[in-house]
């Protein structure tokens, strides 16, 4: 082991994006970045697999995962009490070693309601937001609104509070919104493409951080929705469900999604860019890490995110900057997965040789992470789907090919390549060794 040194750590995040989409990030060569091949994500979904990216734990031991009775919008107190318990991993042991942290985040899953709190400086961005003042006034907004029945009740509200301002920064962006939806409808703006990163941008640019620090970023601008016609997520969220319950694929939305999401994918990975430079000044100081939280399905094994432990969906990209006194790690491995982050940071700060990556890693789902009664009515859905569908599935990857073991049932459900090899042993052994 060598010399203990201090780098910035700087973990940026291009929610949703494929690995088969992000040739734009080609451009980090020229800025010394260096690119690890076969990376995997260990949860189709953006939770789970940041409290993992933080952790290096999966899914399953660090408890963080949708499961029957338990979604996305409903786990708000299990991830707070879990980072807690957790330390909030590699964000509260960089603290206690004196760095500073700063989540920000237009993924209002990655923030202090879900347990990434307790940091220097935290922010939530919105699509609706060009400043990021703009961001916390939207923030109060929010609260205020789920104190109130409707937009009346908080304007008087804040009236009454003294909080003309804050009114008139929340018309501002009300009417921007409706403004955007008009022009979406008119065909003469797309309101889906923005959704965040120009606030982050803000965030960033012209303002000094507390070295050392840890930077967690997360842009949204590769995630739906990707067209006006699905602006409040519907219809991929019904086609996304009855891909789920019923293996039906609905032919336009993922025809929709697919003609869009490339245009999406390369807007993001510039928006990456331009967020990359505006750290320029911090980056030969600091261990920079560029992936993805998991990707998109676009009719290849099924649509949207979530539930599907497929390429698509588990395969993303992963570059790396390393501080410009070390010497870049050599990956070994065959593939690299994003539970390694924790290793990935340690390995910067004690000089570490020792090669990245593993010849066996895991995704693992628990169930589609939407509440099915979005959809469906009581006794809609048969109860044998609903019992396939929440299944504990691990994906296992290794030189040999890949396979899909269903924990619950104690069956492979898909094998890809030696059968024999890959069905020799158990997933669950291998969770049990953990990343």
């Amino acid at each position: 082991m060598g010399e203990q040194r201090r780098p910035n750590v700087i973990l940026l995040v291009i929610d949703t994006l494929r690995e088969d989409h992000a040739g734009g990030l080609e451009a980090l060569r020229d800025l010394g970045f260096v690119k690890y091949e076969n990376a995997i994500a260990p949860s189709p979904w953006t939770l789970p697999s940041h409290v993992s990216m933080v952790t290096g734990l999966y899914p399953s031991q660090h408890g963080v995962h949708e499961a029957y009775g338990v979604y996305a919008g409903t786990m708000m107190e299990l991830s707070r009490q879990r980072m807690s318990k957790l330390d909030r991993g590699i964000i509260g042991e960089l603290m206690k070693e004196g760095y500073s942290a700063y989540v920000i985040s237009a993924n209002p899953l990655i923030s202090a309601a879900y347990g990434f709190g307790g940091v220097t400086e935290g922010l939530v961005a919105d699509g609706l937001c060009r400043r990021h003042e703009e961001c916390r006034d939207y923030e109060r907004l929010i609260t205020t609104l789920s104190r109130r029945e409707g937009y009346l009740g908080a304007a008087l509200e804040l009236i009454r509070d003294g909080e003309v301002r804050l009114l008139l920064s929340g018309l501002r962006m009300l009417t921007r919104s409706r403004l955007r939806r008009l022009a979406g409808r008119l065909g003469l703006h797309d309101p889906t493409m923005e959704k965040g990163s120009l606030a982050i941008l803000d965030f960033l640019r012209g303002r000094s951080f507390t070295e050392p620090f840890l930077m967690l970023i997360n842009i949204m601008e590769a995630h739906g929705p990707y067209t006006v016609k699905d602006m409040n997520g519907q219809l991929t969220l019904r086609a996304f469900l009855e891909a789920v319950f019923f293996n039906r694929l609905d032919e336009e939305v993922t025809n929709l999604n697919r003609q869009s999401y490339p245009r999406h994918a390369a807007y993001a990975t510039r928006r990456a860019l331009e967020i990359i430079h505006a750290l320029k000044g911090y980056l030969d100081r600091s261990l920079v890490i560029v992936t993805s939280d998991h990707g998109e399905l676009l009719g290849d094994g099924g649509v949207h995110h979530g539930y599907f432990l497929k390429d698509g969906l588990l395969r993303v990209p992963l570059w790396v900057r390393w501080p410009s006194w070390a010497r870049p790690v050599k990956q070994e491995g065959a593939f690299v997965s994003l539970a390694q982050v924790p290793s990935i940071v340690r390995a910067a700060m004690n000089g570490e040789a020792s090669g990245l990556g593993s010849d066996v890693v895991l995704a693992e789902s628990f169930g589609p992470e939407y509440r099915p009664e979005r959809v469906y009515r009581e006794g809609e859905l048969p109860r044998e789907a609903i019992k396939r569908a929440f299944s504990h599935r691990v994906r296992v990857y290794t030189r040999r090919g890949s396979a899909t073991y269903n924990v619950d049932s104690d069956d492979f459900e898909e094998v890809s390549g030696d059968t024999q090899e890959l069905t020799r042993g158990r997933p669950s052994t291998l969770l049990a060794k953990g990343p």
